[in-house]
């Protein structure tokens, strides 16, 4: 995809859910799109820079980014680690060399977010098995990895070091979960000693009509308002790392080698 060259071609946009962000160190999705076209220019080959700015413009500080696809090889989104001193209203640039900075687009931090974050315990949520149910019937992914329903949630996260996979291949609105679940499913042969858990967004996957699809009870209980996660649980049951949309190989394997055996 072809950068453009001044900033006011281009626009950012934060594509993290709203209320998912808080205080501290936060993973925050940041997209740029082409005013002209209303296409992504985000791009592997385009090194970006994150400013976050106080409401009122003064900058707070700068922070590198990683380019994960959302749909490989098609579009993606820049993730940015950045420090948020308080709840609040900021500002979001984006700097590269092929377009300047662009001008601000808003974020907004709460206090609490309602879904389960870094440092939180891991809801121990009781998922359906592959010992009480055929794979059709408790996953979407048309070439699932068995291994990944052979315990619960609760019962993996009792037994030590868990990666779970909240995702609907099949009814995925940002088309993320399958490549994001295929990524976890070709890492976790590296991991021995890590339980891995996809937990299917929908009561059933073999409904006719999209009206007929039910969140299962474990969205409620990790207060998911979007689709796909990653989470990574080490064997205290702490929540030590989450992805919301996309996430790098780096990322994963850094963040899964931190829990590992």
């Amino acid at each position: 995809m072809a950068a453009c060259g001044a900033s006011a071609d281009v626009f950012p946009f934060i594509a993290s859910t709203p209320g998912t962000i808080g205080v501290g160190t936060q993973r925050v999705l940041v997209g740029v799109i082409d005013q002209q076209t209303q296409l992504p220019v985000g791009d592997p080959e385009i090194n970006a820079t994150v400013v976050l700015r106080d409401e009122n413009g003064a900058p707070l500080g700068e922070y590198p980014t990683k380019f994960v696809y959302t749909v490989p090889g098609v579009r993606g989104l820049y993730a940015a680690y950045l420090k948020i001193p308080a709840p609040g209203v900021y500002q979001v640039t984006v700097k590269t060399d092929e377009w300047g900075e662009t001008p601000p687009t808003g974020l907004f931090a709460v206090e609490d977010p309602e879904v389960v974050s870094v440092g939180d315990l891991a809801p121990r949520s009781a998922t359906r098995t592959s010992a009480d149910f055929e794979l059709s019937e408790i996953t979407s992914d048309p070439d699932p990895d068995p291994s990944f329903y052979e315990t619960s949630l609760a019962e993996a996260i009792a037994n030590g070091p868990t990666v779970t996979v909240f995702a609907t291949p099949a009814f995925c609105t940002s088309q993320a979960c399958g490549p994001l679940l295929d990524l976890v499913k070709d890492l976790a042969p590296s991991f021995v000693g890590v339980s891995f858990v996809h937990v299917e967004i929908y009561e059933d996957p073999a409904v006719t009509s999209v009206d007929q699809l039910r969140p299962v009870e474990a969205i409620r209980e990790w207060g998911l308002p979007s689709e796909p996660w990653v989470f990574v649980i080490d064997r205290q049951g702490v929540v030590a790392a989450a992805f919301e949309g996309s996430a790098s190989e780096d990322e994963l394997i850094q963040a899964i080698a931190t829990v590992a055996p």
